[in-house]
């Protein structure tokens, strides 16, 4: 199955899964840094920073997602449109 890419100013269930990957990714690769860094697993402080950097990240994602077109191009219209 081919996904197309979203249009300018929208997004579609790809890109919300594409979103969750990049937000489960930045949460396991931030919860390793005090995990390999100090040899105990993050406390609760860490934790909720973990939580909104990963957030932060995916949020990021969608947002450059609405901002790009069909062609992979960041803020430029549809071709024909």
């Amino acid at each position: 199955m081919i996904m197309e890419n979203s249009k300018v100013g929208k997004v579609n269930w790809f890109d919300v899964l594409k979103s969750l990957i990049v937000t489960s990714g930045t949460a396991v690769g931030t919860a390793l840094i005090p995990i390999v860094s100090t040899g105990h697993f993050p406390n609760h402080e860490q934790i909720t920073l973990i939580i909104g950097a990963a957030a932060a990240a995916g949020l990021t994602y969608l947002g450059k997602q609405l901002g790009t077109n069909s062609s992979g191009e960041l803020l430029k219209k549809e071709q024909g449109s």
